[in-house]
């Protein structure tokens, strides 16, 4: 059986600056790229930003993306107390349905920060379905490393978990942030990922406006912009040489 990659794409603000940056400028031409290869992804928007911009929203959304929850303020979830968690779970929700007239069952968690037990909350929030346990996380840290890799149910829920798994092997999540920051070594291996993840901010030239901290400054700067673009249209065409199918993320994902 060919192997499939469901490509989701992380839409949120430019590195928690309030700047939307990659969605004005990014987004829109990698939308265009994926309809020129035939790709349809699954978007995970924070609530904010897409109360910002709905009209992107519902483009995404009519050019035949999923469009899922990222959280309402992209807030580290295990930071929060359960009221919170549940706030920022709904007001998120109800926000992309309002914006797009459908129903919004995915979440991700921001930073694959997905604490134990949410599952149950997710559940009662009316979530079916996450993609949101990752082998590294640089707020849960390695809390998911021996977690299933194949897709299985929260614990305490009936909702349908389709981790993203490591690159190369390794600990750490396979998107193209790494693969960006781990050039040399990513360009091993042509075996597609299972899912792969980006932010749209990745595509920009000229990050060093968003004023990071200088510690995180080489990270983002690595192979952003035009060059992160073209990384990403290889892996594409890579993956689809070797005969890989693209889809997208839902309850019924295995």
């Amino acid at each position: 059986m060919s192997p499939r990659v469901a490509l989701t794409v992380d839409v949120e603000d430019d590195w928690n600056t309030g700047s939307l940056r990659g969605i004005d400028e990014a987004l829109p031409t990698l939308l265009d790229d994926l309809d020129a290869r035939g790709i349809r992804a699954t978007l995970f928007w924070v609530g904010e930003a897409a109360l910002r911009r709905p009209d992107r929203v519902r483009e995404a959304h009519a050019r035949g993306h999923v469009i899922a929850s990222h959280g309402m303020t992209h807030v580290a979830l295990s930071r929060c107390t359960a009221a919170q968690q549940r706030d920022e779970l709904t007001r998120a929700r109800d926000a992309l349905q309002s914006i797009v007239g459908a129903a919004v069952t995915g979440f991700r968690a921001p930073y694959f920060d997905l604490p134990r037990g949410l599952g149950p909350v997710l559940a009662s929030c009316g979530y079916r379905w996450s993609s949101s346990k990752a082998p590294f996380s640089p707020v849960a840290y390695y809390r998911h490393l021996f977690a299933p890799r194949a897709a299985h149910a929260l614990d305490g829920a009936d909702v349908r978990e389709i981790p993203v798994p490591g690159m190369l092997g390794l600990p750490i999540p396979e998107g193209l942030s790494y693969r960006r920051l781990f050039a040399p070594l990513a360009a091993l291996g042509p075996r597609p990922p299972r899912v792969f993840y980006l932010h749209p901010y990745e595509l920009l030239d000229g990050a060093d406006g968003f004023a990071l901290p200088a510690h995180l400054r080489p990270f983002l700067g690595v192979g952003e912009g035009t060059a992160a673009r073209r990384r990403l249209a290889r892996l594409l065409d890579r993956w689809r040489d070797a005969s890989a199918t693209f889809d997208t993320l839902s309850e019924h994902t295995s």
